[in-house]
């Protein structure tokens, strides 16, 4: 077991307070908690000085933020109502967490799987239109399924789905406008479709087999999963965490699935879900229920939610070993890590 470590970052902010020569001293202790997420001695053991002047805007914000990298918190600042403790609703980050799910039911088919056709999992359905059979796992997560879907700020569909007796059967019952795989569409039923075939595939609650196979060996105990009136997990927003699991959710997908020696997430599932499968616009990219930010500095993908007004954002960024948690009311979140990223970055060169 590692011992605990004590790191002083001493954030040293200039700012002007109705004259230009005055200046704000910020510190912030860091502490290394007993630390299960890696194995090994702690790199940063020496104090870190240095000026942020772009920060001062940001640190206002009403945002927390938790960075970790190669294992262990290197920075985290908690504002209200997004405290250390508070059990967070992350919103469509849970739509990533049920693509790592299928992975881990899926791990010996991956492939048969993500290419099977989502209507057979549903034969008591008994809807025959020949396109919505066409419609494979792999559109489902990829937001390409080719479904109508009303979503965003009216939410017609996700409010009517939501008020149906079978969530999946609504999803099917969608008219088709766009064939599978040709275009995005945000589509928050797809990822229920998932969902209820993750659930039919285990031998008892899907919402338990994610507690005994994912949440428990990271140490994920204090969690909410809200269910449909049959008992399925709310597969696009359901799931409520604290920050710190979602950095462990993170920072099992920047190991490739592994915890600990073991591997929870097959290989081949953390890199197809996190690769693109479509792109959405000059801005972001979509793989399997991961976002995939265009135009960055440094290669990264995203869990990402939001509900007005807040967003839940989990950052991986592989080659510079750090996983990021936001969860804010600043829609400029990437621009936020991203400063933080760089400057810790730079103090630890």
């Amino acid at each position: 077991m590692i011992k605990n470590k004590l790191l002083v970052l001493i954030l040293s902010i200039t700012f002007s307070c109705n004259s230009k020569h005055s200046k704000k001293e910020i510190a912030m202790e860091i502490v290394y908690p007993e630390n299960e997420w890696l194995s090994g001695e702690i790199k940063y053991k020496t104090r870190l000085k240095y000026r942020v002047d772009s920060l001062r805007s940001k640190l206002e914000e009403n945002y927390s933020l938790l960075i970790i990298k190669d294992g262990y918190v290197i920075y985290e600042m908690y504002n209200t109502p997004y405290l250390k403790d508070s059990l967070i609703h992350t919103n469509s980050v849970t739509k990533s967490v049920v693509s790592m799910l299928f992975g881990i039911i899926f791990k010996d088919s991956l492939v048969e799987s993500e290419n099977q056709f989502s209507l057979s999992y549903f034969p008591e359905f008994n809807i025959k239109d020949s396109a919505i059979c066409k419609i494979k796992n792999k559109h489902f997560l990829s937001m390409s399924s080719g479904l109508d879907w009303k979503g965003g700020v009216d939410a017609i569909d996700v409010l009517a789905m939501s008020q149906s007796e079978n969530w999946a059967k609504y999803v099917f019952e969608r008219k088709i406008v766009n064939r599978p795989n040709e275009n995005y569409l945000y589509n928050s039923g797809g990822t229920q479709v998932i969902s209820s075939i993750l659930h039919k595939q285990v031998s008892y609650d899907l919402e338990k087999f994610a507690a005994d196979s994912l949440f428990a060996p990271l140490g994920i105990q204090n969690y909410q999963w809200e269910k449909t009136i049959n008992g399925v997990p709310k597969a696009g927003w359901g799931l409520h965490l604290k920050m710190a699991d979602m950095a462990r959710l993170g920072y099992l997908m920047l190991r490739g699935g592994v915890w600990k020696d073991k591997q929870i997430i097959p290989a081949y599932w953390v890199n197809k879900s996190t690769t693109s499968q479509i792109n959405i616009n000059d801005t972001w990219d979509y793989g399997y229920q991961f976002w995939l930010p265009k135009n960055s500095e440094f290669k990264s993908f995203m869990f990402r939610g939001y509900y007005p007004p807040s967003y839940k954002i989990i950052e991986v960024i592989p080659e510079l070993d750090i996983v990021a948690v936001y969860v804010g009311d600043n829609k400029k979140f990437k621009e936020i890590i991203e400063s933080h990223v760089k400057i810790i970055e730079d103090a630890i060169k």
